[in-house]
């Protein structure tokens, strides 16, 4: 049966490690070919980074106020790195040895712009296969051909003086400048291929790629320009503000043979909103230490699980606690357990599952999906008996907030969410249905929440509507809710029961600001006989 509905939310501060890999340290990345000013390595604990010095695989990489660094990376990548800038490298491995046979897939570089921009002259990783390499930033995620590029993000402060004595206001989002090959961005908005001598940007606001003519004159940086073979020449582009140059093919790499001349002196400050890996915001302002990770909520549904017929939980995870793959979809977490007694944590795997269904919304920074096939791993301390998940004939659904603090709640008022993707429901069955509709909307003044479904699976309509209580009054944090369908209809006849809970997270867009962004939900329902069980999952957005 089901455990407590105060049993659901569980804050753990054990740790479950996020190494699966089983390595215990990390790998070397590159090293520094060249640093100007405060350059640092956020590791523990923080180190300051000079010339020669060792980067790590995971380490994330600042630069001050009027500072800059140069990394050789080990697969022959260079990248020059501006002012005011963080970019964290979640993973980096290169085996060029003969020796030893490596699979393409082995090979991996992904970096994550947090704050700030770069320019970067890639190596061997990609090559061989591009879907090895990516860039993620709040607004998408880059991937390249073999190429030549800067990006530089914007988040509010890109207009400061001097920048706008430059040329014209400079729009919040994303630049993009490729001197050599081309790069592909990819969001929720859409795709662009960037080629050479052209430039792309991608607005905070919708995420939409767009071509542009000329690139703003802050991203054109004298300093910042790598060659092929580690100088500082000029990288293709006119030393003249916003003026687009077409590559020079008889040099390396596409370079220009033109000498740097220094006209456009030092950059000047961005600071600007920086994202975690996930693509959460964060506010850096100039001389503060990048926000580390923070963790997320993490709210799943499935249908026979520890003993019970169905269950649904939510519970916020430490970053030691989460396990994502490359497109920081869930593949490990630490989740609550059935238990009729005191409350019980999982640490639930994968195994051999799949991620299938994984979506995400780029406004609200929600990302969901379903495990499926195979038997997904969960081990519950103490427990001597086989705590594995059987998803043959049923799916494990999951929903996981950004990588931030809960939200500030409002106190009052009342706000309707809009239903902005989910999983197809299952059953214990082996049947995939369809989410035909859902709603959801809470009454901060009354702590009461409110959740309709509308399902078609295996030929059979499911409505279900129920009424959930909301932060303090349930037991739980102010941003937590559970709640039960009073209401459970198979084609039309009440026969049945249910369960859901999830979170409300931020970031999200709403015309109240004290009103949050996002909402993530899952769902358990059974019919009159105990003999069928379906779960999904939900994310919604307020408007």
């Amino acid at each position: 049966m089901m455990f407590p509905k105060t049993h659901h939310v569980l804050l753990l501060i054990s740790a479950y490690s996020l190494l699966s890999s089983g390595l215990a340290t990390a790998a070397d990345a590159g090293s520094v070919l060249f640093v100007k000013g405060a350059v640092t390595a956020e590791r523990t604990p923080a180190v300051s980074l000079n010339r020669g010095d060792t980067v790590l695989d995971d380490d994330t990489i600042a630069t001050g106020d009027a500072s800059r660094a140069q990394l050789l990376m080990i697969d022959g990548a260079k990248i020059a790195i501006r002012p005011n800038s963080v970019l964290r490298i979640d993973e980096y491995a290169y085996e060029e040895s003969a020796a030893t046979v490596v699979s393409q897939s082995d090979n991996k570089s992904v970096l994550s712009l947090v704050k700030g921009g770069f320019r970067t002259i890639t190596g061997a990783v990609g090559k061989e296969d591009r879907s090895n390499y990516e860039v993620r930033t709040p607004v998408g995620v880059l991937g390249i051909r073999g190429t030549n590029f800067a990006v530089l993000l914007c988040g509010g402060d890109c207009n400061a003086a001097p920048n706008v004595a430059a040329g014209q206001p400079i729009e919040d989002g994303l630049y993009i400048a490729v001197t050599d090959g081309a790069v592909v961005f990819r969001a929720q908005g859409g795709e662009i291929v960037v080629s050479a001598g052209e430039f792309a940007f991608i607005p905070m606001a919708t995420r939409v790629p767009e071509p542009l003519d000329e690139p703003p004159a802050l991203l054109m940086d004298d300093e910042l320009r790598l060659d092929a073979d580690g100088s500082t020449n000029l990288s293709g582009f006119d030393s003249k503000l916003g003026t687009r140059r077409s590559p020079d093919t008889n040099k390396p790499g596409g370079q220009s043979s033109a000498p740097d001349d220094g006209s456009s002196g030092e950059a000047p400050r961005q600071p600007v909103i920086g994202t975690d890996a996930d693509g959460s915001q964060i506010d850096i302002t100039p001389g503060t230490t990048p926000q580390q990770r923070i963790g997320r909520m993490i709210s799943f549904a499935t249908g026979p699980f520890g003993g019970a017929s169905t269950h649904s939980g939510t519970q916020f995870n430490e970053p030691a606690e989460l396990q994502l793959d490359l497109s920081n979809n869930l593949v490990g977490f630490s989740g609550p357990y059935p238990a009729q007694a005191a409350p019980l944590t999982a640490a639930v795997d994968i195994g051999t599952s799949a991620n299938v269904e994984t979506g995400f919304d780029s406004i609200t920074v929600l990302r969901w999906g379903r495990w499926s096939g195979g038997i997904a791993s969960a081990v519950v301390p103490g427990n001597t008996g086989d705590d594995s998940v059987d998803l043959s004939n049923q799916s494990l659904h999951w929903v996981s907030g950004p990588d931030q603090a809960a939200p500030a709640m409002p106190i009052t008022g009342v706000a309707n969410y809009t239903l902005v993707g989910g999983t197809s429901p299952t059953d214990n069955l082996g049947n995939i249905g369809v989410l035909g509709s859902a709603s959801f909307s809470a009454d901060f003044t009354n702590l009461r929440v409110d959740s309709t479904l509308v399902i078609d699976i295996a030929g059979m309509n499911w409505t279900a509507s129920g009424t959930g209580n909301l932060g303090s009054i349930a037991g739980l944090p102010p941003h937590l809710f559970f709640g039960n369908y009073g209401t459970v209809s198979i084609d039309g006849v009440a026969a049945g029961t249910g369960q859901f809970t999830g979170f409300f997270s931020e970031p999200g867009t709403t015309s109240d600001p004290a009103i949050p962004g996002g909402v993530g939900l899952t769902y358990s329902l059974q019919d009159g006989q105990g003999a069928m069980t379906v779960s999904g999952a939900a994310a919604f957005a307020n408007p």
